[in-house]
């Protein structure tokens, strides 16, 4: 008995020593190879035990003290020095616990942040060497800067501001850079060859084309027009007590990152495995018509996971050299003949239809089909499409019934696939005032990957982004001015410099059939305009667009670009031309329009046999195209059709190869001078 207590003690002592160890702890972006701002205050915080002391020592000669609060928390203010090039440390002390760092530099520290254009990788930018432009063919296998650093930010969309992310610092090589943003990585190259100091580049992107606002704080999105409600509808989606919530926490799930993009194939549930099996019972499923299934998928917007079977008699004797083909299908899908995978579609590519069945396995007489079908977004379902079926040498030999049998079996809501116990007819839908958990939705990103990042010290921030508002163009400046104000605010430093990219020129085909006007022409003007908050620039990349690809593949200009704009006014390149030309102002004389620009640098420039794509227009407000050319540091401008002009634009295109550019090689940037969302 005695020595049961004995142990029982020291299994105490010790669980509660590991209690300890627990709680002592750096926040997550502290960590082995970061790069802390130099010759600064920089903050530096993590957790230990409520009320402990807690100690900082770095190994450049610096040491504060505090005593964490009562919910364990803790913050100092550390002095850094100016960068020595040398591998520092940084010892973490509290009850009798040490935690070290190593291999930490001091040098300069920039945030990257924006959606799928700013997250681009350099392993995605080198796969085709025919788009690269001059000197980009070797990036990766020379990227060798032991002194480039940069941390990718990753994390599960949250309501409410969260205080950790995941990610590590890594340190440039031709091994770790294919994972770098490309963006960043050029800009952050140009940074270190100009200044000569480490660098760290904190990447907190989305992969998904997020708005403005979803990267923008409560406080600050409120004050938009159109998102009044953000705080209301977040207090619905949080509040445990909701039939939708309570539905939620009753049935079980499956992340979207179990499911999809994934080579294993997961079940909702281990019964579901048998659905596939030739003998399964499936007598008491419904049986629907291939519209029928489609519109069970689109029932409420439904998306999620449902499966349907088909007993299907084949009367050849051919066995052998037999293909399936599904048709057309916007979903992701397993194929099961008799019970053996024959097709799959697991991530949302490109990728064939077709498949080849094993030769053998459709046996004359009596077979089974089924398939599991997986709707992410959009219409759901199989559409009824002619090609379904099973061929021979590319000839159709066998058309499938239109009759199957169907069982829903998640539904996915919240990102998260919830299983299904009674069908879709068991759902609770959410209310429609509730706030989605959604990427797209207002100020998810913040909370996920920029709130936790607050306040590590960072010189300044870069932007890209614009492509999830282009819609929205004439609220973009305010919306996008609330994401600048928002940053700031949580770095409480209000003359932290924002730098970001206006939009390339893009077709936008699919967008031309359901708006009128030039899209990303309004949003590229709506950037320009934000150039009116203090400490912003922004990179013009009119001469880099591809008419198809809202994602250009030539990431290195833009990096450089935005790195032009942080050596000019955060590191004293006081000389140095950092912009192409942006309108400052225009005159009408004699029937003409004599326009003026900023960051002429030294000198205007036509880069073909005429300035193109400079329209006017009288008090009618009708743009016709104009004649133009560069006299000194101005643009003349006139048409025949308007005797009398009023305003001027230039590249108000979607999509438009320029030849405007300044004598440094930077291409000016679109405009109207008539501001058109008033």
């Amino acid at each position: 008995m005695i020595r049961g207590i004995t142990l029982l003690f020291i299994i105490t002592i010790f669980g509660c020593q590991s209690d300890q160890e627990r709680h002592l702890a750096f926040a997550s972006l502290f960590q082995d190879h970061m790069v802390l701002q130099q010759a600064t205050i920089v903050t530096i915080w993590g957790k230990a035990q409520p009320g402990s002391n807690v100690s900082l020592d770095s190994s450049w000669g610096e040491a504060v003290k505090t005593v964490a609060d009562e919910a364990g928390q803790w913050t100092v203010e550390m002095a850094t020095k100016k960068t020595d090039h040398q591998s520092h440390q940084l010892t973490l002390k509290s009850n009798n616990q040490t935690i070290t760092l190593k291999d930490i530099l001091l040098g300069e520290v920039w945030l990257a942040s924006g959606q799928s254009n700013m997250g681009w990788r350099m392993t995605r930018l080198f796969k085709k060497p025919h788009e690269l432009h001059e000197g980009e063919t070797s990036e990766i296998s020379t990227a060798n800067f032991p002194e480039f650093r940069m941390f990718n930010v990753g994390g599960e969309i949250a309501f409410t501001p969260k205080k950790a992310v995941e990610g590590k610092w890594e340190v440039c090589s031709p091994e770790t850079v294919p994972n770098f943003s490309a963006t960043s990585y050029f800009f952050g190259k140009k940074l270190m060859q100009n200044l000569k100091v480490p660098i760290g580049i904190i990447m907190s992107t989305s992969a998904m084309g997020s708005p403005a606002e979803s990267w923008a704080t409560i406080d600050f999105i409120e004050k938009v027009s159109g998102f009044e409600d953000t705080s209301r509808k977040i207090a619905i989606a949080i509040d445990s007590t909701t039939a939708y919530n309570r539905w939620r926490k009753n049935h079980n799930y499956l992340t979207n990152n179990q499911l999809v993009n994934v080579d294993k194939i997961r079940y909702i549930n281990e019964a579901n495995k048998s659905f596939f099996r030739p003998d399964f019972d499936d007598s008491n499923w419904k049986t629907k018509s291939l519209k029928e299934i489609a519109d069970a998928f689109e029932k409420n917007n439904f998306n999620g996971v449902g499966w349907i079977r088909q007993n299907f008699n084949f009367d050849l004797q051919q066995k052998n050299g037999l293909t399936f083909e599904m048709g057309n299908t916007s979903e992701l899908f397993v194929v099961f003949i008799n019970g053996k995978i024959v097709g799959r579609l697991n991530s949302f590519s490109n990728a064939s239809s077709r498949f080849d069945i094993p030769d053998g396995l459709i046996q004359q007489g009596k077979n089974t089909i089924a398939i599991r079908l997986i709707d992410v977004h959009g219409s759901g379902g199989l559409v009824q499409d002619e090609s379904l079926g099973i061929y021979l040498n590319d000839k159709k030999i066998y058309s499938f019934q239109n009759q199957w049998k169907l069982k829903m079996t998640a539904w996915l809501t919240e990102m998260l696939f919830y299983e299904l116990n009674n069908g879709i007819e068991g759902i609770v839908l959410p209310s429609k005032d509730r706030m989605e958990l959604n990427g797209g939705m207002p100020t998810m990103w913040n909370n996920t990957i920029i709130a936790p990042l607050a306040p590590y010290t960072v010189k300044g921030f870069i932007w890209y982004q614009g492509e999830g508002n282009r819609s929205r163009a004439a609220a973009y400046e305010s919306v996008f001015s609330s994401v600048i104000d928002s940053y700031r605010s949580q770095w409480n430093n209000n003359q932290l410099p924002f730098y970001y990219v206006q939009l390339a020129p893009y077709e936008d085909l699919p967008n031309r059939k359901k708006y009128q006007g030039e899209l990303v022409a309004e949003l590229r003007e709506a950037q320009r305009l934000t150039l009116k908050k203090n400490k912003v620039g922004m990179a013009i990349t009119m001469d880099i667009g591809d008419s198809l690809d809202i994602h250009p593949k030539i990431k290195k200009p833009v990096g450089e670009r935005l790195a032009l704009w942080a050596l000019a006014k955060d590191y004293g390149y006081e000389d140095l031309i950092f912009s192409g030309p942006i309108f400052e102002s225009v005159a009408f004389q004699d029937g003409k329009a004599i326009v003026s620009f900023d960051h002429v640098g030294s000198g205007l420039l036509c880069t073909d046999k005429e300035l193109k794509h400079f329209e006017i227009a009288g008090e009618d407000n009708k743009y016709y195209s104009a004649n133009a050319k560069i006299k000194g540091d101005k643009v003349i401008a006139w048409s025949k059709k308007v005797s009398f002009p009023k305003y001027i634009r230039y590249g108000w295109k979607n999509y438009l190869k320029p030849t405007f550019f300044n004598k440094e090689g930077l291409p000016a940037s679109s405009f109207s001078s008539k501001n058109p969302f008033k």
